[in-house]
């Protein structure tokens, strides 16, 4: 008698690369479509939200899926796979970055810095306070920084910090066997 063998599942899906594209393509076109609207708009307060949102997205719909396949869902596997599927979904962010300001549209690196200085300078003055002496030369050299391809490098892998964050909450929430629950499955 010979033992069946269980059949086996991949650590990875592969579904979750395609999630995780379409995420980081979601990402890139909103912020082209910023750009496009009004250059701006890249440093409004909408970006945050939505990159969160997206990211959230993407994870909820890889667990969701795997717990459809599989009939349940371990925590740790839960928390690893939806910080690589939001991982990969961010790097759209930076992808967009790369994409305008070193092939697209290399001259706009000094607008860009220099909007970040002025939006920088409105803050303070909207609390009474001012840009202190020597502070617009460090914030020049900051953004320049963080706009280079070592600067993306550096903020996607800062950014799976707020990622990992994130994926542990969803985790916590679709980790459970949808056979148990009763009604709402989602």
């Amino acid at each position: 008698m010979t033992p069946t063998a269980e059949p086996t599942r991949k650590a990875i899906p592969p579904y979750l690369f395609g999630h995780a594209a379409a995420g980081a393509a979601l990402i890139l076109m909103g912020y082209l479509l910023a750009y496009m609207i009004r250059f701006e708009s890249l440093l409004g307060s909408w970006t945050g939200p939505a990159v969160l949102t997206v990211v959230v997205m993407v994870m909820v719909m890889v667990l969701l899926t795997v717990r459809k396949e599989e009939g349940t869902l371990a925590f740790g596997r839960a928390f690893g796979l939806s910080l690589l599927a939001g991982v990969l979904a961010r790097l759209g962010y930076n992808l967009f970055n790369i994409l305008l300001f070193h092939i697209m549209r290399p001259d706009l690196l000094d607008v860009y810095v220099d909007l970040v200085i002025d939006k920088s300078n409105e803050v303070l003055m909207a609390f009474g306070g001012s840009m202190p002496a020597g502070m617009d030369e460090m914030m020049e050299q900051s953004t320049r920084f963080s706009i280079s391809v070592p600067g993306q490098l550096l903020d996607a892998g800062m950014n799976s910090i707020w990622v990992a964050f994130v994926a542990l909450i969803v985790a916590a929430i679709l980790k459970r066997s949808p056979a148990v629950e009763e009604g709402f499955n989602g």
